[in-house]
């Protein structure tokens, strides 16, 4: 069974999720989101690496 749109959102989220409860571990959360990002690729040809990216990365705030 392939993973739908879901799974990847699902992912994305606890990556997410793991950047921002663990900044010091973020060489190793990003070895892990390029590691989902290239087997997601390979289960569906239609996967966009950079959106997925993009997603699984903390959202930047603006400076005040």
């Amino acid at each position: 069974m392939a993973m739908s749109r879901k799974h990847y959102r699902a992912f994305a989220d606890i990556l997410r999720q793991a950047h921002q409860d663990h900044p010091e571990a973020r060489d190793a959360i990003e070895q892990i989101t390029q590691g989902i990002a290239g087997t997601c690729a390979q289960d569906n040809r239609h996967f966009r690496r950079q959106q997925f990216y993009d997603a699984a990365r903390p959202k930047a705030t603006p400076c005040a």
